[in-house]
């Protein structure tokens, strides 16, 4: 079962290829798998996307209008990935682990490091 944004993105890619062949070598999948992801989103949407009448698929109206959705939807879905990627890197490098050797005295712990649980979260 395909994602949503693989959906979106194989309408593109057909959109942007001018055929269902170009297409599914640019996204490395079966000419047939593109095609069927394209036949079933129609249905989902209830529109025709491309008029398969030509030598090659020609967006409708209606496929001229939701691919520019569909490049803004996918975009969007870009930037939510780029923002959490960058939010659990970010969460990552606050982290830092400490482990002392139990042989050693705490008391030779430098004090400066005391002050580490108010900057960063400590587990163990």
């Amino acid at each position: 079962m395909s994602s949503f944004f693989d959906i979106l993105s194989t309408f593109v890619a057909v959109a942007e290829k001018g055929s269902f062949s170009a297409a599914a070598r640019s996204l490395g999948k079966a000419q047939s798998g593109v095609s069927t992801t394209i036949s079933n989103l129609e249905i989902d949407l209830g529109v025709d996307l491309f008029d398969r009448t030509h030598r090659t698929p020609q967006l409708t109206p209606a496929g001229k209008a939701l691919l520019r959705e569909a490049e803004a939807a996918l975009m969007h879905a870009t930037r939510l990935k780029e923002h959490a990627y960058r939010l659990s890197a970010s969460e990552e490098e606050e982290t830092i682990n400490l482990a002392l050797d139990e042989s050693l005295p705490y008391a030779s712990v430098p004090p400066s490091l005391k002050n580490l649980p108010k900057h960063f979260r400590m587990s163990q």
